[in-house]
């Protein structure tokens, strides 16, 4: 019986029904740091991250301003106000450009350099540019973020800086992670890709060796390519959240992109890329959901002791071999639903 013609995939329609959920996250991730919130610019950033992939597969600058119904004088246009505010600092400036650039980070600053605090009516003064509603709003969302503390009433109000821990630039595991799984980098495109100094990416890169999990080769100029040879943040380890997000989501999406450029959008039993997902409603006094709600837990096991065995493997390399790096991710979230 011949099978029934594959329908053309609606890309266009799931790339509308994607992006909101990628705004949500990327609006719950500045969420952990108000200050660096731009829910505004999501749009923009996108945009600009898209045009660098097309220019990075050869695409020229005409097909792509076509394709987003500009002239090629508005698209260089806009691409040069995008690239102003979204691209990477100079990774051979000693320090990285910590200065504000919202008007919320200016607030922010300002009170921050007055350890006793700033009156209402001194930051009236400061911001003489700024409409009272707009100053009130600004430094009402960052009481209620937690990044301020107010005193008093009417102008008198007091408002000083709360010490919290709060998100900061990409440290050490962020450049294990990067050098694991997108290396071999050079010390310079480790700087851009985290936007952190080549002196502080040096110290990390010694941190590395000094663990025996940095490999080093150099480029066609003769230039140093690091590479780290392992990575694994153990359970109950609180440093390396940050590096271990975005290694989870990139293994997501390279999951996704690759199955879509193999050209085989259905799954079979058979297939060794791909992911799945499934939900189940279950009542909690149910033998089934102490069945699968353990799931995270069982699989964190089954993954550590894989990863335990897997390294013990290690001395087999370089015996002419073919090797495969076996990438999983796995997930699970509960929602409460009515009865």
């Amino acid at each position: 019986m011949a099978s029934a013609p594959q329908e053309d995939t609606d890309f266009a329609g799931l790339v509308e029904r994607i992006v909101p959920l990628m705004a949500e996250l990327f609006a719950t991730l500045a969420a952990q740091n108000p200050l660096r919130m731009y829910f505004a610019d999501i749009a923009g950033k996108t945009l600009f991250d898209i045009v660098g992939v097309l220019r990075d597969q050869g695409i020229s600058q005409e097909a792509i301003a076509a394709s987003l119904g500009l002239t090629i004088n508005g698209f260089r246009a806009r691409m040069k106000k995008l690239g102003e505010l979204y691209r990477a600092p100079d990774p051979g400036a000693s320090e990285p450009d910590d200065s504000p650039r919202t008007l919320l980070e200016r607030v922010y600053a300002h009170i921050a350099d007055r350890p006793d605090g700033e009156s209402f009516a001194r930051l009236e003064e400061a911001f003489a540019g700024l409409k009272t509603d707009t100053l009130k709003g600004l430094l009402h969302f960052l009481v209620v973020s937690g990044l301020l503390s107010v005193t008093g009433r009417g102008r008198t109000k007091t408002y000083a800086v709360v010490t919290r821990p709060g998100a900061g630039a990409a440290g050490y595991h962020d450049a294990v992670v990067l050098l694991y799984r997108e290396g071999p980098l050079t010390l310079e495109q480790l700087a851009v890709r985290l936007a952190r100094s080549e002196e502080q990416c040096r110290e990390w890169l010694e941190r590395l060796r000094a663990t025996g999990r940095l490999a080093e080769t150099t480029d066609e100029d003769g230039a140093p390519r690091y590479r780290a040879t392992d990575y694994h943040i153990p359970m109950d380890t609180a440093e390396g959240y940050e590096a271990a997000l975005w290694d989870h989501l990139a293994a997501v999406v390279r999951a996704i992109c690759k199955k879509v450029r193999l050209g085989r959008p259905s799954a079979h039993l058979a297939d060794l890329e791909g992911g799945l997902t499934f939900s189940f409603d279950l009542p909690e006094d149910h033998p089934l959901w102490a069945e699968v709600s353990p799931f995270l837990r069982r699989t964190r096991l089954q993954m550590e002791d894989w990863l335990a065995r897997a390294r013990e493997l290690e001395p087999l390399h370089g015996q002419g071999r073919r090797w495969h790096k076996v990438t999983i991710y796995a997930g699970q979230t509960l929602q409460e639903v009515e009865d």
